[in-house]
């Protein structure tokens, strides 16, 4: 099952992180309209999974539900994040895209790292490719 594997992962992980795409449960009854009762069970064990792993949902932009089939309309994808990641990722943006062949909306995440905003110090002189010696010096290093 998805969350022993997540189990094992964040067990041996501590970097950033993050999981995403289609969970097949929902968090709340309130993040599906029509069809069957919903099941508790499962809303049960993705939020104790989401609790256990310290992960989080940062919300979204976009349809509040990602699944449409005819009358049922739920959210079943998620993207979540470890803390780590909300710690040293400087901008993360999820959007729902509107649905086109499936039933499932596809999800777009946005990443910004701080290092990337950051101005570069390297400056590359093309002087050096006159010295024979830079190409063995690359390759060495």
């Amino acid at each position: 099952m998805l969350w022993d594997q997540l189990m094992n992962f964040y067990s041996i992980c501590n970097f950033p992180w993050l999981v995403g795409g289609d969970f097949n449960a929902i968090t709340s009854p309130f993040k599906r309209i029509g069809g069957s009762s919903p099941s508790y069970r499962s809303m049960a064990d993705f939020n104790n999974m989401i609790l256990s792993y310290n992960l989080i949902d940062i919300g979204f932009v976009g349809n509040n539900f990602t699944l449409n089939r005819g009358h049922l309309w739920k959210r079943l994808d998620h993207v979540l994040f470890n803390d780590s990641w909300i710690n040293s990722i400087n901008f993360t943006n999820v959007q729902h895209l509107s649905r086109t062949l499936y039933d499932h909306s596809p999800l777009l995440i946005t990443i910004k790292n701080r290092h990337f905003n950051e101005s570069s110090h390297f400056i590359f002189e093309n002087m050096r490719l006159l010295n024979d010696s830079f190409f063995d010096f690359i390759q060495y290093n």
